[in-house]
């Protein structure tokens, strides 16, 4: 996959999900980490099999409290936020 480098790559990352993203069998959902350099820990972005998105963050001193659901819209903006990140993991996957 190609750097996001646009909203519109934010998009196409997001609809190629399965691509860079690992199964949970448990959960039931795809699931893709990367690092949360505003606090220092790690996101995990998820996708359930009816499309929905989800969102959560841990690190050593912080744990969100269960996962934050995401409107496609705010899932894009989420990857074009963090996209240096998700470039970054996207780039380590491959």
């Amino acid at each position: 996959m190609a750097q996001i480098r646009s909203k519109k790559d934010a998009e196409l990352f997001l609809e190629r999900f399965e691509e860079l993203s690992a199964w949970d069998e448990t959960g039931g959902k795809r699931y893709f980490v990367f690092a949360d350099r505003e606090r220092g820990g790690i996101w995990t972005l998820m996708r359930y099999e009816d499309g929905a998105f989800t969102v959560h963050g841990k690190g050593e001193t912080y744990c969100d409290e269960g996962e934050t659901p995401l409107s496609a819209q705010e899932a894009i903006a989420f990857v074009w936020k963090h996209r240096s990140a998700v470039n970054r993991a996207a780039g380590e996957a491959a």
